[in-house]
């Protein structure tokens, strides 16, 4: 097997309009580099199906159908970085409202900071949060993160997008890490429990959707809530003394499993 550059993991659930469209634009995306893309699906609908007649005629396609969902859509990119090969690894939703001809900034700002991981950010200059549907959405979108930088304001000092679901990361800062998703702020979960030395952005534009239909609802919100909750109490030193009293202290990097990766979902 060839060495991969970049390897995609892609969580899907009921987006079967969205994969053709998808496909093209990352194959013109990424044309001269060698990558996979890896789709961890949990639909109900046909979705799977669309996916594996592309992955039949070309080989750098795969999709993997969970039986159960576990740990939600961050769950599903865990699952997913077990089971790629590339030097990289992109995370993007299958929705088109993060434009994959955007990958390639991600790989040169890479390239260029030596980072570890690379945010695609729609809060510095040159981005926008435009596709986001409505003033609440707006409205808490901007509210959950300034509650994380709250909390976490070492860990995530400088980034401006900490909850956003595109970004470029080494697999083997992952591989590096026990991480324990719940809901779908994966990026926030790798930032608070993963050894990330350096962390760049690029700003991008956060694209209206084209197909289907947003999965953000007040139960994705409660996810987060608890998620955020469970990583003070795993991560935050302010509660390292309790942690240690009642012997659930947790570490924030493990050697790799047999699959590449210790995942926990809850």
């Amino acid at each position: 097997m060839h060495a991969v550059d970049v390897s995609l993991v892609i969580p899907t659930y009921n987006e079967r309009a969205n994969i053709v469209p998808l496909l093209a634009e990352l194959n013109a995306a990424l044309d001269g580099a060698t990558w996979e893309a890896l789709f961890v699906d949990d639909s109900t609908d046909d979705t799977e199906q669309v996916i594996a007649a592309v992955a039949a005629a070309d080989p750098r396609v795969r999709v993997h159908h969970r039986q159960i969902n576990q740990g939600g859509l961050a769950g599903a990119v865990v699952e997913g970085l077990a089971r790629v090969e590339g030097t990289y690894v992109c995370v993007l939703d299958a929705d088109l409202q993060h434009p994959p001809s955007h990958i390639a900034h991600l790989l040169s700002e890479m390239r260029r900071t030596q980072a570890d991981l690379v945010v695609a950010s729609r809060y510095i200059p040159g981005g926008s949060t435009g596709g986001l549907g409505g003033p609440l959405r707006q409205f808490f979108s901007r509210g959950l993160k300034l509650l994380s930088q709250t909390v976490f304001p070492r860990r995530l000092a400088g980034i401006s997008d900490p909850l956003g679901g595109y970004f470029l990361v080494r697999r083997s800062v992952v591989q590096a890490a026990t991480l324990r998703p719940l809901g779908y702020k994966i990026l926030l979960e790798i930032l608070v429990r993963c050894q990330c030395r350096t962390v760049s952005e690029v700003p991008y534009v956060f694209q209206p959707r084209q197909y289907g239909e947003s999965k953000a609802d007040l139960r994705q919100g409660l996810h987060f809530l608890r998620h955020l909750a469970t990583l003070v109490w795993d991560c935050s030193p302010a509660f390292a003394l309790p942690r240690w009293l009642l012997g659930s202290d947790v570490p924030k990097a493990a050697r790799p499993s047999a699959t590449g990766l210790t995942l926990r979902a809850d």
